[in-house]
């Protein structure tokens, strides 16, 4: 009862900050990354020519003329536009476009893709994923800590109020986070299921996942690691685990077929307007692994993940304390956060533009929240003042994690020039205007 009283507050926040939120009446909805995850579905079902990217672009002058925004749109060689994101997040949101083109052609108005119902509906679209995936995390939650129920409404808590997650449900829905937190809930839920089942099924369930995830954000494939660290923890080492393995090759063909099967529409797309099975789009970025920013990446002010998330390092700390029933979370997390750490933040821009804390690391919130529960769980057994401790922490983590989203909603934390000097005398302010001129960036 008390996680799903969370669940339903949580809920309530989210749709609140949606329905306030400032690009929810002035068609704002589709400027930078938005757009262009979102792009493919007008330009193949409303103008029937998967290299029309752009046109978009020139409808959203219709609505906001001025300078060109930013929506990752790429010229190729043969005169096509194309955009540089992947397809995986227009894939799910092509049932909310198919109902705002039905609603608007039913009320007369411009069924362009642009105009208010299609972004209204892309915005409810993020946050009908996140609350979905939400909703998922607290059964996953309870299939391990029940009749805990306290350590699943902390976790949900700490998760859905502690996290950056909030933001990428609600203020930057039509972002891949939340439908990226939605695939990798039922990643994790597939991955303990086969291990704990042996069916063929869960073995789908996963590849589907894993496939799903990797078709919204390529290096989501990092996520494999999951599986492997499961099995390697749970099935007595690498022997044992490969024993495991070719004792059911046909799942393990089936789940690879399936990631196949999902992420090969990308190359499908890019030859459709190219010519070409693979595109690098993201020319001019990439990685540099010989310079990872892991230090910055996790602890400065401009985007530290454990600086603006700290409740993610309580979850860290609390995987310590996972029941022996969960030992393959342990081992997932042990294999899959150090690789993950590396490879984003060895992303030349390791910050990633406009944002609030580190978005790429929402992905493993799932797994972190094992850790969260584990934690309130053990310490019901510990004396009164620790037991506090930890919950006090928990609120705090809540309570500062709250504030400094409406603070990145109202401007004061800015979206990619954070310092030092700026968090510190911007810390108790919940105004742009109330922010001394000298911090305001352009």
């Amino acid at each position: 009862m008390k996680s799903l009283l969370v669940f339903l507050f949580t809920a309530f926040l989210l749709i609140l900050a949606t329905f306030n939120d400032k690009r929810w009446k002035p068609l704002e909805v589709f400027d930078n990354d938005q757009g262009g995850y979102y792009v493919y579905l007008p330009s193949v079902l409303l103008y029937q020519d998967a290299g029309r990217a752009d046109s978009l672009l020139r409808i959203q002058q219709t609505y906001r003329p001025g300078p060109e925004p930013y929506m990752g749109l790429l010229k190729l060689p043969n005169g096509n536009t194309i955009s540089k994101y992947p397809l995986g997040v227009a894939l799910a949101e092509l049932p909310w476009f198919a109902g705002a083109h039905t609603w608007a052609r039913l009320r007369g108005l411009p069924t362009d893709g642009f105009s208010r119902p299609y972004q209204q509906a892309i915005m409810l679209a993020g946050l009908f994923h996140g609350l979905l995936g939400l909703w998922l995390l607290r059964r996953l939650l309870q299939r391990y800590f029940s009749p805990e129920d306290a350590a699943v409404a902390w976790a949900l808590a700490a998760i859905g109020l502690g996290t950056n997650w909030f933001t990428y449900a609600s203020y930057e829905s039509p972002m891949a986070h939340s439908l990226l937190f939605l695939w990798h809930v039922g990643l994790v839920w597939a991955t303990g299921a086969w291990y704990e089942t042996r069916s063929i099924r869960w073995a789908a369930v996963l590849g589907l996942m894993l496939g799903l995830a990797m078709l919204a954000r390529p290096t989501e494939a990092l996520y494999v690691l999951v599986p492997v660290g499961w099995g390697l923890a749970t099935q007595g080492g690498p022997r044992g685990w490969f024993t495991w393995l070719l004792g059911r090759p046909r799942q393990v063909l089936l789940a690879g077929a399936i990631v196949l099967a999902v992420v090969v529409w990308q190359p499908v797309f890019w030859h459709a307007v190219s010519g070409q099975w693979w595109l690098d789009t993201y020319q001019g970025e990439g990685f540099d692994f010989r310079h990872p920013h892991v230090l910055e990446g996790l602890f400065s002010f401009k985007k530290g993940w454990l600086l603006y998330t700290p409740l993610a390092g309580l979850a860290l700390l609390g995987m310590a304390w996972l029941p022996p029933r969960l030992r393959g979370g342990a081992g997932a997390l042990l294999l899959t956060l150090p690789v993950v750490l590396y490879v984003t933040f060895s992303w030349r821009e390791w910050w990633y533009g406009g944002s609030f804390g580190c978005r790429p690391l929402i992905s493993l919130y799932p797994l972190l929240a094992l850790g969260v529960a584990a934690l309130v769980a053990a310490s019901a057994a510990w004396k009164q003042p620790a037991r506090l401790a930890v919950r006090m922490v928990l609120v705090l983590g809540i309570v500062l994690n709250l504030w400094q989203t409406y603070q990145y909603a109202a401007g004061v934390i800015h979206w990619d020039s954070m310092t030092a000097d700026r968090y510190r005398r911007g810390f108790f302010i919940g105004s742009l205007k109330k922010l001394p001129p000298d911090l305001r960036v352009p």
